[in-house]
């Protein structure tokens, strides 16, 4: 683990505000610049110790402060270990830990919490010069949409029996609008088969190109996701872009004349068994 380094310059403490009292916001402020600072800004927050802790309990405030500090790397790595367990396993340990704290001089912390800390993950890793790059990149990708549909409010579902009960003049303008809950994804690899082996400790190797196009969705607190074929994506992508329902099927019979109404049925069915729409 790379920790950060103590400045070599002392650091002068004031004592300027030692008869003010800080307000709690005041104090949670200069802790997170003190904790999450870049280095190049660490000895101007530190300067201002003296304001905000006391001196006693062992250690002087400096050094305690710097238990905090060296932590906070940890915590960075565990938490995206467990947002990016499939990218953690593919670059191995000391790797994926090195790749973590460039990371973060590039994209900091900013947030009261740490569930936004990869969301430059992806993007950064399509950048680097780490080999297979593309395949990792898409692998994150899909790491990250699911920590995010895990976190994304609950509203209500369209059921299929809802569907059926509307009255035929209704479909022609029907738009079906997705529930934040469910995404849509397309993939140069098949990444999704790649991580649940991953999931199941089943120690995969690197897949070679394939295209899969996912479905993430949650029901309840149930994840899911389902590997769907090319025109039932190619439908579910026009209606969760707000094409109408009658305009979908218009322009999936025309690019897949071999899809019948069975067909339809049956997703429809399915879809509205997973509650990917909003009611």
């Amino acid at each position: 683990m790379l920790l950060p380094e103590r400045s070599s310059a002392s650091v002068r403490i004031s004592r300027d505000g030692a008869g003010h009292t800080q307000s709690l916001r005041e104090q949670q402020a200069w802790l997170q610049r003190v904790v999450t600072c870049v280095p190049g800004q660490l000895d101007e927050a530190m300067a201002r110790t003296g304001n905000f802790i006391k001196e006693g309990y062992g250690l002087d405030p400096e050094s305690r402060l710097w238990i905090y500090r060296g932590m906070f790397p940890i915590r960075m790595v565990e938490s995206l270990q467990i947002d990016f367990p499939g990218v953690a396993y593919t670059l191995g340990a000391e790797r994926f830990e090195e790749l973590v704290m460039s990371y973060v001089e590039e994209h900091p912390s900013s947030s009261w919490t740490l569930n936004h800390l990869g969301l430059h993950f992806p993007s950064y890793l399509a950048t680097s010069s780490l080999r297979g790059k593309t395949f990792l990149q898409q692998l994150a990708t899909l790491e990250l949409n699911l920590a995010q549909v895990f976190d994304e409010p609950e509203v209500p579902a369209l059921h299929p029996e809802s569907l059926q009960a509307l009255p035929p003049e209704r479909w022609e303008e029907l738009i079906l609008q997705p529930r934040p809950t469910s995404r849509l994804l397309k993939f140069d690899y098949p990444v999704s088969h790649y991580l649940h082996q991953v999931d199941n400790d089943l120690e995969p190797t690197k897949p070679t190109r394939h295209p899969q196009r996912i479905l993430i969705l949650r029901k309840g607190y149930l994840m899911n996701r389902v590997v769907l074929p090319e025109a039932g994506f190619f439908m579910l992508r026009d209606l969760f872009a707000g094409k109408k329902l009658a305009q979908a099927v218009e322009r999936l019979v025309r690019r897949y004349p071999e899809i019948g109404a069975p067909d339809l049925q049956r997703w429809f069915h399915q879809w509205g068994d997973w509650g990917i729409f909003r009611a």
